[in-house]
């Protein structure tokens, strides 16, 4: 059995590996066996290309055009159940009964309902047996979180960032937020624009911060980086999956989200660092945007702001960002950017690396609307921690992931 642990382990690797360049579909790695020997790997390509599934099916076989009988006996590992449907390519379980594997392993169903267990229902049918390999599904769960809620709620799944003080604020009353939290876990921030669709700042931030917004791995020390390297992390609480393997992993091939700001100035200077490339959005109201010089207006890249309410603008922006392919994006606020998100219900993991520092009055997370009585306030989920250094990450969910329980099948 521990071969077989092994071999899931590795493809939920591929599958994290991954993260950041398949979206809107989920990152999903697969490993073919034959004789206890790996023949073939595979990840999801971008939108519109081949599945993980197929990617390593055609790595076995060595061809592009077919799978011939090699793959007799054969047993694929991977980390979401195969679809079954017609989308933007056909059925991987098809190809997958074409193939000859013999057996397949699986830690997950797929979380859209209208296709749920019917790749598993699909490769039984034809013969192939279907193990759920049910002690990874918690694993694998981790890593499909933002597909699950792209696809069943339509929206990009968003994780707020901050970094914040032991009593919760994000800067001195002054405005002063440089740097509450330390050199590791700022790198630990930039692997983790690595890994998603967007980032998502306030007005605020992007006048008094000036940040680029992208990722600058190589521009920390060496001993920062070995000190991820070197294993020191303690971990607590639940063992999250994505948070530890976001601390473990050593990122190679990665690119820039798309830098979102919502709010525009009333003059735009075209030397701040988010205009560096055209990798930008800019929400903005009408009537912020007609304020703007004619020049300005023509060459930036601005979608108007729709909605009576902080709710509907944030509904308004959410439905852009998916039109665009994002499922999911990072909010680093400011607090009140971060605020509007909460009081629309659409932050649904916080990652706060939490400073040893205590800076009495200052400007707090999330400026929102607040409750009457702790009874009414966000109940987290699935909590998870880990120590960066003197900063400790703290990881919540909004809601608990409701694994689709595969013992009918």
């Amino acid at each position: 059995m521990w071969e077989k642990n092994k071999f899931m382990e590795m493809a939920l690797k591929i599958a994290f590996d991954n993260m950041g360049n398949t979206s809107p579909n989920p990152s999903v790695g697969a490993v073919i066996v034959k004789n206890g020997n790996i023949i073939s790997t595979g990840a999801t390509l971008p939108l519109g290309s081949d599945h993980a599934e197929i990617v390593a099916l055609k790595g076995a076989a060595g061809s592009e055009t077919g799978y011939g009988k090699k793959l007799n006996d054969a047993e694929m590992f991977v980390t979401l159940e195969p679809c079954s449907h017609y989308g933007r390519t056909p059925p991987c379980i098809d190809a997958m009964i074409d193939s000859g594997i013999r057996r397949v392993y699986i830690p997950i169903l797929d979380p859209n309902p209208a296709v749920t267990s019917r790749g598993v229902k699909g490769l039984r049918k034809a013969g192939i047996d279907v193990v759920m390999m049910n002690e990874f599904a918690d694993k694998a769960a981790d890593l499909i979180r933002p597909f699950a809620k792209l696809i069943n709620k339509n929206r990009p799944f968003i994780i707020n960032k901050s970094a914040v003080t032991l009593d919760g604020r994000i800067a001195t009353k002054r405005g002063d937020s440089k740097w509450i939290s330390s050199d590791c876990s700022r790198y630990l921030t930039h692997k983790l624009r690595a890994k998603v669709d967007a980032v998502i700042i306030g007005r605020n931030t992007f006048v008094k911060d000036n940040p680029s917004l992208n990722v600058r791995i190589d521009s920390f020390d060496r001993s920062v980086k070995e000190y991820f390297i070197n294993d020191r992390i303690r971990f607590l609480g639940r063992k999250n999956f994505f948070l530890e393997s976001l601390i473990n992993a050593e990122l190679k091939d990665f690119r820039d989200p798309l830098r979102i700001v919502i709010g525009i100035p009333d003059e735009i200077d075209f030397d701040y660092n988010l205009f560096s490339d055209r990798n930008y959005i800019l929400f903005a109201e009408e009537k912020q945007f007609s304020r703007l010089k004619k020049d300005d207006r023509d060459k930036l890249n601005v979608i108007i702001l729709k909605g009576e309410t902080p709710r509907e603008e944030i509904d308004f922006v959410l439905n852009e960002l998916k039109k665009r392919n994002i499922m999911l994006a990072l909010l680093e606020g400011g607090g009140g950017i971060s605020g509007r998100f909460l009081d629309a219900g659409e932050i649904d993991q916080f990652l706060y690396f939490i400073s040893p520092r205590v800076l009495g009055e200052g400007i707090p997370p999330l400026k929102a609307a607040g409750c009457d009585m702790v009874s009414q306030s966000l109940k987290l989920h699935d909590i998870s921690a880990a120590m960066i250094g003197d900063d400790l990450l703290y990881c919540a969910y909004s809601r608990s992931y409701e694994i689709e329980d595969a013992s009918y099948l």
